[in-house]
């Protein structure tokens, strides 16, 4: 059965059809960013096969953070008992292009792994030992991972984005099975890679032109996975033990 999972952005651009929150980040060089975001209804556990829509789709897939939301109080502090599981949020990178909208490149493409997940609290998200792992065999640049520690949530607003989230969920009547932290730390995905974000800010670091410049470079580079190949999710706790696994994979258009 799909699950329901906020997907959360926490990047410079301002879109069109999210939720804008008034939780706010460190986001790129050192800018505080608030965060917005949208609730997926189709959400896959343990493993999905994505068909494209357009001869043109390019996926790109990013490493992520979930809380849980099975038996959470209706708001949490920094001593509340939370269970993280990995997320690989997919974005169609072409349909980011020409566009303010941001749901058509990240809806009912997202996978969370499957598995025990790894139990802690939001005041003690910190260090590399507890990963996430998201690789993939890419179109042109060979074999791409992208990658997540529970040290990359520091300085993020954790604690206020969940409960504004948890907040808003009980305000519209709605409900999720998980909330997404977006996309935290430099290797979680290729739009947060340092030097491809500078060239995209210049000349001038407006955010959706900044945005198109940076998808632009990310499609000719060649990232994209490359269709009827598997990728794979792998989160693992500090002691080195499995906390979850996944696979993705996609069909191009006619394959």
């Amino acid at each position: 059965m799909p699950l329901r999972v906020w997907i959360t952005d926490g990047s410079l651009p301002v879109f069109a059809d999210t939720q804008r929150l008034t939780t706010r980040h460190d986001g790129p060089f050192g800018m505080s960013v608030p965060y917005e975001g949208f609730v997926d209804p189709a959400v896959s556990s343990g493993a999905v096969e994505l068909e494209a829509e357009r001869v043109d789709d390019v996926l790109c897939l990013e490493a992520e953070w979930c809380v849980l939301t099975e038996g959470l109080p209706e708001q949490v502090d920094a001593s509340t008992p939370v269970r993280l599981q990995g997320l690989i949020e997919g974005k169609w990178m072409n349909r980011l292009l020409g566009t303010k909208r941001w749901q058509p490149a990240s809806i009912a493409n997202n996978l969370l792994a499957d598995g025990p997940g790894i139990e802690t609290t939001l005041g003690a998200l910190a260090g590399d030992a507890d990963s996430i792992e998201v690789a993939y065999v890419s179109e042109d640049a060979g074999r791409r991972t992208f990658s997540s520690t529970l040290g990359d949530l520091r300085g993020h607003a954790v604690l206020h984005l969940v409960n504004e989230v948890l907040e808003l969920m009980r305000s519209t009547g709605d409900h999720v099975d998980a909330i997404d932290l977006g996309a935290l730390g430099e290797r979680a995905a290729v739009v947060n890679e340092r030097v491809r974000m500078k060239a995209a800010a210049l000349p001038l670091p407006l955010p959706h032109a900044s945005k198109e410049r940076l998808v632009r470079r990310v499609i000719a580079d060649g990232i994209g996975m490359r269709a009827a190949t598997e990728a794979t999710i792998l989160v693992t706790r500090r002691d080195g033990t499995e906390a979850g696994r996944g696979t993705l994979t996609w069909r191009a258009v006619g394959a």
